[in-house]
């Protein structure tokens, strides 16, 4: 079982207060994994608007994934925590959460 390092201040995913806050989370998957923990990652998240982006590395051994939750996901904390059920037999060490709120709009939109 994996354990999760969160780096968010208390108080701020999933609160009425936190101006749409942003979940990221990152950990490690053995490269023999990488194929079952897609498919148990895409299982768990059918239908949500979940993305997961793979760090660009040459580790010949272990891949690092990340996972992003945002708006307009509703239940960001409750999809993490069931994602994060069904990667623990792959996540290799722990699963880092943090949480961001945007400062900002998008730059150039218009």
């Amino acid at each position: 079982m994996s354990a999760v390092t969160d780096h968010g201040p208390p108080g701020t995913a999933g609160t009425p207060e936190a101006s749409s806050p942003e979940l990221y989370v990152y950990y490690r998957v053995h490269m023999d994994q990488a194929a079952a923990a897609r498919a148990a990652f895409e299982t768990t998240c059918a239908g949500q608007p979940v993305r997961l982006l793979q760090r660009r590395d040459h580790d010949p051994v272990f891949q690092t994934w990340m996972e992003i939750y945002a708006p307009p996901l509703n239940d960001a904390i409750g999809v993490e925590a069931r994602v994060a059920a069904a990667l623990a037999p792959f996540a290799q060490g722990p699963r880092h959460r943090e949480v961001f709120a945007a400062l900002a709009g998008p730059v150039g939109g218009g």
